[in-house]
């Protein structure tokens, strides 16, 4: 696959951006998201409890369903860290 980038031709984005030094290391920042956490935990706690409910019935189609969470923004803003997070 060739991908144009800026007039650099790379053959391999991993090549591009990728290092062969294993002494670089990445390092965990997971930071100002106490309020999507929050919700996240408010969200799955709201959910436990009504799948726990003696009147929830997994075949019943028909009543309506509530997401958990859906995460929304622009690329590159931690949507799949804070995914993978979770």
């Amino acid at each position: 696959m060739v991908i144009f980038l800026g007039g650099v031709v790379a053959r391999d984005l991993r090549m591009l951006f990728g290092a062969n030094d294993r002494s670089v290391e990445a390092e965990e920042a997971f930071t100002n998201r106490q309020a999507q956490w929050q919700a996240v935990v408010a969200a799955l706690t709201d959910h436990l409890q009504r799948i726990a409910a003696p009147s929830f019935d997994v075949e019943d189609l028909a009543s309506s369903r509530h997401n958990v969470l859906v995460a929304h923004g622009v690329g590159g803003i931690g949507k799949s860290t804070f995914s993978r997070k979770t």
